[in-house]
């Protein structure tokens, strides 16, 4: 790699999308979400964090550094990648014990999101974000909406013990990488920087929406888990017909 492509490389993972940005997002799901100040980072806290940062290094946002290094349009953001480390992220400051239904959570989620590739013929966020057609779009907005009500059930960001600082930063690195593949590809100024007000105000209302079901998030309440499990499994069936159309 080239000297300029490894100092967007940097960038990349200490400032924008990673980093400076992925830390301002972690506050502000930490602050909005009221989560408690629980126990000083350890290393596995430490190892969330870092792991976090990679992935949301890899959210292919407007304005992206990534979207500067080659190949022609940058370097290709990939989702399955970047979905695993969060999950590896999510794994280590999540409290145990792993309840059935927030490892099926975690399929059904996953299996949405990889499925979604089928519609791009690609596993690059940005291919999968920029995939044309109304099948298309719903199969995207059913794989987030899954994930974003499964999310607060599988981390438990607002549990006792551990380290509040880890999970926030998963919560907001698990934001970055599923918004991303809502959000048009190559948007150039002056409409990126609001596609990126857009999802700094969606993470502050999701922390507030998180501050307001507290109570239910932590008990895996069936109604959650069903509504949950119902849009990754709509999302999966509708992303196969979306293949074959």
């Amino acid at each position: 790699m080239d000297p300029l492509g490894l100092l967007l490389e940097v960038v990349a993972l200490a400032v924008y999308p990673g980093g400076l940005f992925l830390a301002v997002m972690a506050w502000i799901t930490s602050r909005g979400a009221g989560l408690p100040r629980g126990a000083p980072l350890d290393p596995r806290g430490c190892a969330a964090i870092a792991i976090a940062v990679v992935a949301a290094a890899m959210a292919p946002l407007p304005g992206t550094p990534a979207a500067s290094l080659p190949p022609q349009g940058g370097a290709t953001p990939n989702l399955v990648a970047a979905v695993l480390l969060v999950v590896a992220a999510g794994a280590l400051v999540a409290p145990a014990p792993w309840s059935l239904r927030r490892r099926a959570l975690i399929a059904f989620g996953g299996i949405a999101l990889v499925l979604l590739g089928l519609v791009a013929a690609s596993f690059s966020t940005t291919d999968i974000s920029g995939s044309p057609g109304r099948m298309d779009d719903a199969a995207r907005i059913l794989a987030v909406v899954g994930v974003l009500v499964a999310l607060p059930m599988v981390v438990k960001p607002q549990r006792e013990g551990g380290s509040a600082a880890a999970r926030a930063a998963v919560v907001a690195a698990s934001l970055e990488v599923v918004l991303a593949i809502v959000i048009p590809p190559a948007q150039q100024w002056p409409v990126a920087p609001l596609w990126v007000v857009g999802l700094v105000a969606v993470t502050a209302a999701y922390a507030v929406l998180l501050r307001l079901f507290r109570s239910a998030t932590q008990t895996e309440p069936g109604y959650l888990f069903l509504l949950a499990g119902a849009c990754s499994v709509a999302a999966s069936v509708t992303a196969v017909l979306a293949a074959h159309a």
